[in-house]
């Protein structure tokens, strides 16, 4: 991933994927059912974040998509990953984006996609369900689905008493076994994201003002250990589609690579390469 919270957050969707199904199935209006994570590769250069399926008498695909910019043309991305699916599994899929921050708002993600014919009538109406998370409200969030708990941070409310908002959601936290790999997974994912929305500096006075916090040293390398972790299941998972699953001996090589910088190298290397040993061969 090129970015670190991509990694991070697509760890903590795979850990917690029945919370953030039912919550896109409440945003969506859908009933809720049994859920799997399904492989979200759709061609050689095509992949979408998640995809969700949905058990049960009348089962079908959730399909999210997690954007940060402002581009134009995302709906017809999402049509074009909704047919795709559609024709891969032969189920109804349902597309829903969550936009992370206010500045990656463009003005065409209004919910349906028309495309007109020669005639000016539309032929084709795509409809696809949008979550701007900053107009969610903090406590929701907050106090729910522990997958979705880091996700509070990046609301308005939170940003009119950031510092409370965060002591909040270290509270919630705090609730799971210290030291555990849910709260490893929940910091990193509360860390990366609050970059999104603040400087560098916000960030740092709230860890050093926050009183129920562990030393910084201690928390920051619990973040880091995140980061790591997040990048070698993904190394994991891309690499064991590409040159097969992992011998123990490659698995164990690979987690034993604690280098941050070189574990995003080769991210950046899986689709350049042939076989696990090119790939652990990168520096």
């Amino acid at each position: 991933m090129a970015k670190p919270f991509d990694a991070t957050l697509n760890q903590l969707i795979d850990d917690h994927a029945a919370g953030w199904a039912r919550f896109l199935c409440e945003r969506l209006n859908l009933p809720f059912g049994p859920v799997e994570v399904l492989d979200t590769d759709l061609s050689t250069t095509l992949q979408a974040d998640k995809v969700f399926r949905l058990g049960g008498d009348r089962p079908a695909l959730l399909h999210l998509e997690l954007e940060t910019g402002g581009r134009l043309g995302i709906p017809r991305d999402l049509l074009r990953y909704n047919v795709l699916l559609g024709h891969q599994h032969e189920l109804p899929v349902h597309s829903v984006i969550i936009l992370l921050r206010r500045q990656g708002n463009p003005s065409d993600l209004t919910g349906q996609l028309d495309l007109l014919g020669r005639d000016g009538r539309p032929y084709l109406q795509f409809r696809y369900g949008v979550v701007r998370l900053w107009e969610e409200p903090f406590e929701p969030l907050r106090s729910g689905e522990l997958g979705l708990v880091p996700l509070a941070l990046l609301t308005d409310e939170a940003a009119e008493n950031l510092p409370g908002a965060f002591q909040l959601v270290e509270e919630r936290i705090q609730r799971e076994p210290p030291q555990s790999e849910v709260v490893i997974g929940l910091r990193s994912a509360a860390y990366f994201l609050l970059g999104l929305r603040y400087d560098e500096g916000t960030i740092e006075n709230l860890y050093r003002s926050a009183t129920m916090l562990e030393e910084s040293t201690t928390y920051q390398a619990t973040i880091r250990k995140g980061e790591i972790r997040a990048h070698q299941r993904d190394l994991l998972r891309i690499g064991g589609r590409r040159f097969g699953p992992a011998k123990p001996e490659i698995e164990n090589a690979l987690r034993a690579i604690v280098d941050c910088e070189r574990l995003d190298r080769m991210v950046g290397r899986v689709l350049d390469v042939a076989t696990w040993e090119e790939l652990l061969a990168t520096q």
